[in-house]
């Protein structure tokens, strides 16, 4: 673990140095509270588009509940915030929030508003790498002149992995967090720095940074919130140490800002994590991370079924004007072929023996750039292309698709696979 903690002060300074300071001091006196204090300038952005049906239910004065359809967002009416039966809607929409984190949700009818407040649920389970600093998330709407106002949380349920808040009105829904490390998630290649910010939404007034939001109908913060806007550099006041775990090495820029330095050599893949422990006015241990992800220059990645990414080491091999791009020692769960026969450019699958072949053996099964229809069928070419974007120094860069890819023991199952490469290039 490497620690670089934040200097409050940095020597003593001569008397007659001192009193100069005292004396500047007193012309331009800057208190600790406007230190904190932070304005964030207000960011008018689009509306969601529709990413997906909407989900409705009639709902009356006896209340009741929605869900999404991916379950993430939970309405819950209780009874007396309506007076009539009304159609209920929430419509998974594109997340314009500058901050926000998952998807958006619009509510409808827009501008509903409750005679009583209706709680909103939304879960941060899928969305955990990017959630942040989970004291600080919360929910935030859109109003109609585009701003997005971070309101908070009302409760958390941290085994439950949701944030709720409860709300008097209808309209664009999204989780947030207001503060954030950025990048939060970043691949390097060896040796390749990342520069890592800790960055604030919203306004900051005085201590209330890291304090839950104030829910009082009567107070400054009921359904109102703060203005979400292009984000400004934390204030040094809330900065306490950063802090590695993982291989490369920090060095400090400024008090909210880190560089990190991928290490000269990893086998195949590495993880790091920078860690920013804030000072908070309030007890508890506040954390915000960043996770880094270091490849070797040699590498492939591939994805089957539209599943998760593997990427495992690789190289390639030239023999005349065609190439072999395998992997070694079957890293990424199985025996890795692809094969083209040129340079820049695309080029789709065929059946030739010196041709354009993906091949992907694992101990269950086979995946290749063919396909059969049915057993009386001939065999087929998959769809899609190998296209190599780069190829020169001794180096190459790619990426490939395969829709219909046959596999098993007859090639007559079918799914898809896809992913890229950059690695070297062997000559015999």
């Amino acid at each position: 673990m490497k620690k670089w903690t934040h200097p409050l002060y940095t020597g003593l300074i001569a008397f007659a140095g001192l009193a100069l300071l005292l004396t500047a001091c007193k012309k331009n006196p800057v208190t600790e509270q406007e230190e904190s204090k932070v304005i964030v300038v207000p960011a008018v952005q689009p509306k969601g588009t529709s990413t997906g049906a909407a989900v409705t239910k009639t709902i009356g004065p006896a209340g009741g509940s929605l869900q999404s359809a991916n379950g993430e967002l939970t309405i819950t009416i209780p009874q007396g915030a309506l007076s009539a039966e009304t159609l209920i809607g929430m419509e998974p929409v594109t997340n314009t929030n500058l901050a926000g984190i998952g998807g958006a949700y619009r509510l409808t009818p827009h501008g509903q508003q409750f005679a009583k407040p209706v709680t909103l649920t939304c879960s941060w389970a899928a969305h955990a790498d990017s959630a942040g600093l989970l004291q600080t998330l919360g929910m935030a709407f859109q109003e109609d002149n585009g701003i997005w106002k971070f309101v908070g949380a009302s409760s958390s349920n941290l085994a439950q992995k949701t944030v709720s808040f409860n709300t008097m009105h209808f309209s664009d829904w999204s989780m947030m967090n207001r503060i954030s490390l950025a990048p939060y998630y970043a691949e390097l290649e060896m040796g390749q720095k990342q520069t890592i910010k800790a960055l604030v939404f919203t306004d900051i007034i005085t201590d209330d940074l890291l304090a839950p939001l104030s829910n009082d109908p009567n107070g400054p913060y009921y359904d109102r919130g703060y203005p979400v806007g292009n984000p400004v550099p934390l204030p040094s006041k809330f900065i306490k140490s950063w802090e590695l775990n993982g291989p490369g090495k920090i060095t400090n820029a400024s008090s909210g800002t880190i560089e990190y330095q991928a290490p000269q050599s990893v086998n195949g893949t590495a993880t790091a994590t920078v860690t920013l422990e804030l000072n908070a006015p309030v007890t508890g241990k506040f954390m915000l991370l960043s996770t880094l992800k270091i490849s070797s220059d040699e590498w492939i990645e591939l994805s089957i079924g539209g599943g998760a990414v593997t990427r495992f080491p690789g190289m390639a091999i030239k023999a005349g004007n065609s190439y072999m791009l395998s992997n070694e020692e079957d890293e990424g769960g199985g025996y890795f072929l692809l094969t083209w026969p040129g340079g820049v450019g695309s080029y789709t699958w065929d059946l030739e023996a010196q041709g354009t072949h993906f091949h992907f053996q694992t101990p269950q099964t086979t995946y290749m750039s063919r396909y059969i229809d049915d057993k009386n069928s001939p065999l087929k070419p998959s769809g899609g292309n190998v296209t190599i974007t780069k190829l020169a120094n001794g180096r190459v860069e790619g990426s490939f698709t395969v829709t219909n890819a046959g596999y098993g023991p007859t090639l007559m199952q079918k799914t898809s696979a896809q992913g890229r490469f950059k690695t070297k290039v062997f000559i015999p």
